[in-house]
């Protein structure tokens, strides 16, 4: 299941990075997705989760209703359809909210934040829950998150607020502890979990609409946290999330920056210490973001909700900077984005909630798995006598032929040369324990290449000998083993004084 929050390698955490199948980052993908589809909530929907609710294998859609002090339930009834609206009460003015299981029964339950507290209902397994039970924690909560923050596998809840945040202990048992507060720059939708400095502890990252920085909580692996440290993004960030985007094994943030109409992306040198943000300008008010893989490249790509233009932009590249190269229309004021696989086929869709029209809209994604690239490579080897004064030594020569439908990166070609013979190798090749390795490549589609090696003959070589060529190694990956090892070559000699050989059996 997927939630609000922002976290990223946590155990027991819920997130709105999702990850997926991937395939090699070069197969560049287009974004492509089936139109929206809306479904209806309360008044002023201001977050949206997902979660397996009733255990029924399908996602499950949650939105907090804030006008109506409801949560709406959408049960997911396959192929990415969600039934009909049920309501909960889960406190006044609900803001955010967040799936985890917090009592270890297996089931999804939901941590809300409401006026004046963290509210916790119990789910049941069938898509409802228990009353809700009420934490009061410091007033004005925007955002929550869910992990396991002091390393007892039991969920506990951050929650961010105009003046800093408040951590949650869970006890396991479905209830929480006394809230601690930590002041920072204030106002985040967004609350990131995530180990920023690579001491295995799990960090806190929030935006801060007001100040233009982000601020970062080392965690001290025991529940507790450090000072907010603030490193500057762009004008009123109001949502962060986290991914790696340049592909460096370092967690990355990234903030949509309502004021400037820009995305900013903030690199991580691995000790939780962020560089000077990359903002991209696109368009008015970016107001959400999420994380996900939408193009299946193996990429984290961006999506960012425009609530001043009723859609929502696509962005990807893999390498810490990101292009737009696609515009989602959606309902009116899209405010959250939040990616999960609402049709249970591996592949990241997105849902906004959209303020003005009360309502989400369900984008599918219809992106195609892209053919990963193939070189068929075709081995073949033809052994004979080198003439000269009798017959000094027996000549070998591998042929390889790329036969697509991709050109050929690099390869590896062997033969096995039985003793007591002893190999030279030719150009591009090297002998090691009887085996004769040749490197190939690249090499177009229809292109072939042939690597020599000889046998040196003594008087006392005298036997038959059997040679065979394969493929070992190549990329891209080779779909076709049939054709990898060449027929074997065998040669029959009497010393140095005669040789014949020949290909295949002679019976």
């Amino acid at each position: 299941m997927t939630a609000r929050s922002r976290v990223l390698g946590v155990v027991a955490a819920t997130a709105a990075t999702l990850t997926l199948a991937a395939v090699p980052a070069s197969a560049a993908n287009p974004i492509t997705f089936a139109p929206r589809v809306d479904y209806s909530t309360g008044n002023h929907p201001e977050a949206v989760i997902d979660a397996d609710l009733n255990g029924d294998g399908k996602t499950d859609v949650i939105t907090a209703d804030r006008y109506e002090w409801r949560l709406t339930v959408l049960l997911g009834t396959g192929g990415g359809v969600l039934g009909p609206r049920q309501t909960i009460y889960p406190g006044d003015e609900p803001t955010a909210i967040a799936a985890a299981d917090f009592n270890r029964d297996g089931k999804a339950d939901l941590a809300v934040t409401t006026s004046g507290a963290v509210s916790v209902l119990l789910g049941n397994g069938d898509g409802t829950f228990a009353p809700r039970v009420g934490y009061p924690v410091s007033g004005g909560a925007e955002g929550i998150a869910t992990g396991d923050l002091n390393g007892d596998s039991k969920a506990d809840v951050v929650i961010s607020r105009p003046e800093g945040i408040t951590v949650l202990l869970g006890k396991g048992d479905g209830t929480l502890g006394t809230p601690t507060d930590y002041l920072s720059g204030g106002y985040s939708r967004g609350v990131v979990l995530a180990d920023l400095n690579g001491d295995r502890k799990v960090d806190i990252a929030t935006a801060g609409f007001f100040t233009g920085t982000v601020s970062v909580f080392a965690g001290l692996g025991d529940g507790t946290f450090g000072l907010a440290i603030p490193f500057p993004t762009s004008v009123n960030p109001i949502d962060i999330a986290a991914g790696d985007f340049n592909r460096d094994g370092k967690v990355d943030l990234a903030t949509a920056d309502y004021g400037a109409g820009t995305v900013s992306i903030l690199l991580n040198n691995g000790a939780g210490v962020f560089g000077l943000p990359t903002a991209k300008a696109i368009g008015p008010n970016p107001f959400g973001v999420a994380v996900a893989d939408l193009d299946l490249d193996g990429d984290p790509d961006l999506a960012v909700s425009l609530s001043g233009a009723d859609s929502v932009t696509v962005l990807n590249n893999g390498d810490g900077t990101f292009q737009q190269t696609a515009t989602l229309a959606t309902g009116t004021t899209p405010t959250e984005v939040h990616a999960a696989d609402v049709d249970n086929d591996n592949r990241a869709d997105l849902i906004t909630t959209n303020r003005v029209a009360d309502g989400i809209s369900v984008l599918l994604n219809r992106t195609v798995l892209p053919t990963p690239k193939a070189s068929d490579l075709a081995v073949s080897l033809q052994a004979s006598p080198r003439v000269g004064i009798m017959v000094p030594a027996l000549q070998y020569a591998m042929t390889v032929r790329n036969t697509g439908p991709d050109a050929l990166v690099s390869g590896t070609v062997t033969a096995a040369v039985p003793s007591p013979l002893l190999a030279v190798a030719g150009p591009g090749c090297t002998v090691a324990g009887g085996t004769v390795s040749c490197e190939v490549g690249p090499l177009a589609v229809g292109q072939s290449v042939t690597k020599t090696f000889s046998v040196p003959l003594k008087l006392s070589t005298i036997g038959t000998w059997k040679v065979t060529a394969k493929r070992t190694a190549s990329s891209p990956a080779d779909p076709n083993a049939a054709n990898d090892s060449g027929t074997p070559s065998s040669c029959t000699t009497l010393g140095y004084i005669a040789a014949v050989c020949y290909t295949g059996s002679i019976y």
